[in-house]
């Protein structure tokens, strides 16, 4: 049981160090993906890096809005969470 949890230990550790893409922060996700970290007015409800490919997370009126950190991926792209792509690319699953 001992050599179990030591493998586990070690393999979970090398996982970690080895750049783990899951671990990455919205901010380096952005920056690795081709994007810029800005601000923008978008709804109250919506937190920093909010999923600029679907149509309404910024479009509140400004009594309804606030300042976040958003991803911006420059003409004809988007973040979608987690990285830039191509805005035609996105669908709705």
């Amino acid at each position: 049981m001992r050599k179990i949890s030591l493998f586990i230990l070690l393999g979970l550790l090398v996982f970690l160090l080895t750049g783990c893409p899951l671990l990455q922060t919205q901010e380096e996700s952005c920056i690795s993906s081709g994007g810029k970290i800005t601000s923008a007015t978008c709804c109250k409800s919506v937190g920093d890096f909010p999923d600029t490919c679907k149509i309404g997370a910024c479009g509140c009126a400004p009594e309804h809005s606030q300042e976040v950190k958003i991803c911006d991926c420059g003409p004809g792209k988007c973040f979608n969470g987690e990285k830039c792509i191509t805005g035609s690319n996105y669908t709705d699953s």
